[in-house]
């Protein structure tokens, strides 16, 4: 009877955005107008699916009590009906809750199933792996204020509850208190919910680890985007961040370990066996494991879990003294073994310049002197280079090279016999320069040509030739570090001193990495200097030894202080004018301002110093530690209103605790320990061992994606079939025919790795065709709903296309992926979508071009 329930469950879920007619709720409807007089607000709740979850992950694998999953599914009826409710009452229901009402069904049915089949190993794995995300509370504004003006996410209190219930509740105020039209409410959520799509096709790629980065990094880009111009629910939203910098630092450290991102997990895990590479294969098979149970691919889950335990790796975590031993081999395969050693020496330094008290010492200087000493203790190097693991998830600050298209104008000089403005005489070489040649006596003229006397009339000719290639081009980048005592004083355990410098430390060990692979012609350099009431002396990097001997600097000086922030930031765009006079390629300027100060800053005069930097487009951007500082914040979002670069991260105190304690590091192990013996091996005798103990488990996980590959193959074949069939029908009826956009983003997505640039360039043009002339009707007024859903989806797309990266045959495949995702949150249809690119295409020109302009690369620099 649970799966009837179920299912009756799905079909009324599927009702309240695509057929919210059908909805049948006579008592309510009696009784609309006063709920609707008192705001009526669903109750909506996650705390039974939650404890189903925590039962299904207990260890032990002990049976689940049928009252859990009974509860579970009596929650999410009690949610459907909810929003049935809020639909008969208000005309709608939030496509956020739509949404999201639409995941917890998912996963209701996932965990149902684990719990059901005592027996089924896989569908329990499957269904404890399922990450916070998919029951969070959606992303929605917070009640009070949608305008998103320079305000921050409210903040929530330390004994709220991790469920979604209230802060599902808070966000229906944002269409209940009407602050927002129906559809301008509908466009805002549209941006909104493409964030968790790029989430869903992450946990969908089950490949490569190049895309489901890419898919990560968009995602992460959009929430920051977001939640830097609007008030989003800051449980929605910090949720979703933990996620992402979990994920991103697992695929780091995965690549580290020796996984290419570019080539597939399995074709790597048999590479790896045939060549006797034990950690490696090891990590094939963790990164396979974490895909497939994020796709909820049982059977692929099942084997790569048998072949780890015959490695002799089970199920569970890394005990935490082994959790920490392993990222600190992650960060010195990130990083190099010098960059390790250069931590390590400033460590020692730090702690001898601290051990000794200077003369007259005070109590208070004391105190400061012994609290740094316990947190410079051998034992706690370990949180550092957690951090440094982490920080790549957790702080997006860019690269500081970046792909452009650039266009150079190259000037040539030809000598012509032609006249030009520019003469020039020189030796004639035979009798056609006669007729050109200064002639003083007629009866020598063989003469002097033969001996080379003769001068003849040249002209000089520049020829411009120009040309549009993709090139590195140079970001000036300075770090401006608070060096106050808050920092180590504030706060938990020194958390905040440790992640600021472990920002710091983990851009240093790029550029060495960068310096020791990367191009020669282009200059690579950064800047740092660490700020209180006075400001530190600027440090320059422009070589890998310097970067190695920062690194030690970094934390082999403790420091202490007051804050100025406003100081620390006009005397750095004075060293971005020096930058720019060094290295003519210098296209930008960054400015990372990382602080827990809550000090003045005052935007005038930030401005007025950077007009005075020149033409070099200057962002600063801020990293906020535990503290908000609202000057700085509103500082970036009028940057971001003004269409300028510029980021603002906050990690509050017991989220910088997690980071240094490595808690964002769940899951197996990543390293593995052989025989002490291996080393000694040949290749095939390491090669055989491996395959002795494995038993063909990896053969067996080849011949399950292939029979997965025809399947879907076979699917898809199927599918077509049916889908001409009913369009013969349809024809014979003499409906309109209607062109489906389910599976098309998976067509796109193999023929893109099939390399069918053909196929895929005409698919992309059938969705988006080619931008309306100039002229074109109804290029600015006049525009529908249903087109002002088109621009913000077109819009979307581009600005998650454009920072993809990839080929262009990708950007066209995520393109179309990411419009099959979309569709239906913008509540339209395939028809509705063409019909507006015919009848409105010139409204929504602008918006086309730039999804043209996103998939065929980077922008243009002249």
């Amino acid at each position: 009877m649970r799966d009837e329930e179920l299912s009756s469950l799905g079909e009324r879920i599927e009702q309240l955005t695509a057929r919210p007619h059908d909805v049948r709720a006579p008592l309510v409807r009696i009784a609309r107008p006063l709920l609707r007089a008192l705001g009526y607000r669903p109750a909506l709740r996650t705390a039974r699916v939650t404890a189903l979850l925590d039962a299904l992950r207990a260890p032990g694998g002990k049976p689940v009590p049928e009252a859990r999953l009974t509860g579970a599914v009596r929650e999410l009826e009690d949610n459907v009906i909810a929003l049935e409710r809020t639909l008969v009452v208000h005309g709608r229901v939030p496509l956020a809750h739509a949404a999201w009402v639409r995941r917890l069904y998912e996963v209701t049915v996932r965990a149902a199933r684990a719990a059901r089949d005592q027996k089924n190993e896989a569908a329990r794995r499957v269904a404890a792996a399922i990450d916070p995300v998919r029951i969070a509370p959606p992303l929605a504004i917070t009640p009070g204020d949608t305008s998103g003006k320079d305000k921050p996410p409210k903040k929530a209190g330390k004994d709220e509850p991790a469920t979604a219930a209230p802060e599902a509740s808070e966000a229906t105020d944002t269409f209940l208190d009407k602050p927002l039209s129906p559809e301008e409410e509908r466009l805002v959520e549209v941006e909104l919910l493409a964030i968790d799509h790029l989430l869903d096709a992450a946990r969908g790629e089950t490949e490569f680890l190049s895309r489901k980065r890419r898919l990560l990094e968009s995602a992460r880009k959009l929430l920051l985007d977001a939640s830097a111009a609007l008030p989003l629910g800051k449980e929605g939203v910090e949720v979703r961040r933990r996620h992402l910098a979990m994920e991103i630092a697992r695929i780091d450290r995965l690549e580290a370990a020796g996984l290419s991102p570019h080539r597939g997990l399995l074709h790597q895990a048999k590479d790896a066996l045939a060549r006797g590479e034990r950690q490696r294969l090891h990590a094939a098979l963790v990164a396979l494991d974490g895909v497939s149970l994020a796709a909820g691919d049982e059977g692929l889950s099942a084997a790569t879990s048998r072949a780890r335990q015959k490695l002799g790796e089970g199920e569970g975590e890394d005990p935490e003294a082994d959790k920490l031993r392993s990222l600190r081999r992650s960060s010195e395969e990130m990083f190099g073994g010098a960059a390790m050693a250069a931590i390590a020496e400033g460590y020692v330094k730090a702690r001898k310049s601290q051990t000794k008290p200077p003369k007259g010492e005070s109590d208070e200087d004391q105190k400061y002197r012994l609290l740094a000493l316990q947190w410079l203790a051998p034992e706690n190097e370990a949180e550092t280079h957690a951090a440094l693991c982490a920080i790549d998830g957790t702080v997006d600050v860019g690269v500081p090279l970046a792909p452009v298209r650039v266009s150079e104008v190259e000037t040539r000089v030809r000598i012509v016999r032609h006249p030009t403005p520019d003469l020039l005489l020189m030796p004639a070489r035979d009798v056609l320069d006669i007729p050109h040649a200064v002639i003083e006596d007629p009866r020598t003229v063989l003469l002097a040509l033969a001996e080379g006397r003769l001068l003849a009339r040249r002209y000089v000719e520049q020829e411009v030739k120009k040309r549009t290639r993709t090139r590195l081009v140079g970001e000036a980048r300075i770090y401006v570090l608070d060096g106050s005592s808050s920092m180590l004083e504030d706060g938990k355990k020194g958390a905040r001193a440790r992640v600021r410098d472990a920002i710091l430390l983990a851009e240093l060990g790029m550029l060495v990495k960068r310096f020791a692979e990367g191009d020669r012609s282009t200059r690579l350099t950064l800047h740092y200097r660490y700020f209180t009431k006075k400001i530190g002396p600027i440090s320059r990097i422009s070589k890998g030894k310097e970067a190695i001997a920062a690194m030690a600097d970094v934390v082999g000086t403790v420091r202490k202080g007051g804050t100025d922030i406003e100081n620390a930031l006009l005397s750095s765009f004075e060293q971005i004018r020096a930058a720019k006079d060094e290295d003519p390629d210098l296209a930008r300027a960054q400015i990372v301002l990382v602080t827990d100060g809550d000090a003045v800053v005052r935007e005038d005069v930030i401005q007025a110093a950077r007009e005075k930097v020149g033409d070099v487009p200057i962002a600063v951007s801020v990293v906020a530690l535990g503290e908000e500082n609202e000057a700085l914040r509103a500082l970036v979002a009028r940057q971001r209103a003004r269409g300028e670069r510029a980021f603002y991260h906050f990690l509050d105190d017991d989220a910088l605790v997690e980071i240094c304690e490595g808690k964002l590091f769940t899951g197996p192990k990543i390293h593995v320990e052989g025989p002490p013996d291996e080393e000694n091996l040949s290749v095939e005798a390491r090669a055989a061992r491996l395959r002795a103990e494995l038993g063909g488990l990896v053969d067996e996980l080849g011949a399950l994606a292939e029979k997965r590959s025809i399947a879907a193959i076979e699917a898809m074949a199927a599918e077509a079939d049916a889908s001409a069939e009913a369009s013969r029908a349809e024809a014979a009826l003499g409906v309109p025919a209607d062109t489906a956009a389910k599976g098309e983003g998976s067509k796109a997505l193999r023929e893109a790795i099939e390399k069918d640039r053909r196929a895929l360039e005409a698919r992309f043009l059938r969705w988006f065709p080619a931008p309306a002339a100039e002229g074109s009707q109804n290029a600015s007024t006049g525009r529908s709903s249903d087109c002002e859903a088109v621009i913000v989806v077109l819009s979307t797309i581009a600005e998650v296309v454009a920072d993809f990266g990839g080929s262009d045959l990708s950007r066209r495949a995520e393109a179309i992926d990411l419009l099959e995702r979309l569709l239906p949150d913008a509540m339209l249809t395939p028809a509705r979508w063409f019909a507006v690119m015919r009848d409105e295409a010139g409204a929504a020109r602008d918006a086309m071009r730039t999804v043209h302009a996103a998939v065929t690369g980077p922008r243009s620099v002249i």
